[in-house]
């Protein structure tokens, strides 16, 4: 038995060191387990922060290609006057003066109040203005001056129907509905005021 306490009086030391490095050996598995899973956690955090970029990434480039795809158009119809604003007073002015200048046309219009069609699009929706037009003329060709000249003017006529009868003078009368189309934002129903 004596060489057994002699020899662990030899191995004592080693014996707690070996038990102080087992011991460190086990904290430092402990803390890595533990900062491993705080890592995984703050990559799992930033993995899904990047996915939420690139959504919204992925949302601007189909904003800016729908901006690049339809900035022409936009642009064409805001020159049109088809953007926003019922051009009814330009209408009335033009009418008005080529009755003016060529009174035998004998222009005769009547412009029935702006309405909401049935097209809504998101926030915005077509509005149409339904104008009644009776003139006479000799030949066609001045009735295809006539809506030529309706073509120029702000805003966009969609001619419904034109009905040319023949007079007992053997001039045409015609007689034109012609909706105004225009594109704005939904109007707020009737009662309620927009912001």
């Amino acid at each position: 038995m004596k060489i057994v306490g002699q020899a662990w009086q030899f191995i004592r030391h080693d014996l707690i060191l070996s038990g102080a490095a087992l011991v460190c050996a086990l904290l430092l598995i402990g803390l890595t387990q533990t900062y491993l899973g705080y890592m995984q956690a703050e990559q799992q955090v930033l993995r899904s922060h990047l996915q939420s970029l690139t959504l919204q990434a992925d949302a601007q480039e189909t904003a800016w290609n729908n901006a690049v795809q339809y900035g022409a158009l936009y642009q064409r119809l805001s020159r049109q006057g088809i953007i926003n604003a019922e051009h009814r007073l330009d209408w009335i002015e033009y009418l008005t003066e080529l009755n003016r200048e060529v009174p035998q046309l004998k222009i005769v219009f009547r412009l029935d109040p702006q309405r909401p069609l049935s097209a809504v699009v998101e926030n915005v929706q077509l509005y149409g203005s339904k104008m009644q037009l009776n003139f006479e003329l000799k030949n066609e060709e001045v009735f295809s001056d006539v809506l030529a000249g309706l073509q120029h003017l702000p805003g966009w006529p969609a001619p419904e129907q034109c009905v040319l009868t023949r007079t007992e003078e053997a001039r045409i009368k015609v007689a034109c509905d012609i909706e105004w189309l225009s594109i704005g934002p939904i109007a707020p129903p009737e009662g309620e005021v927009s912001q």
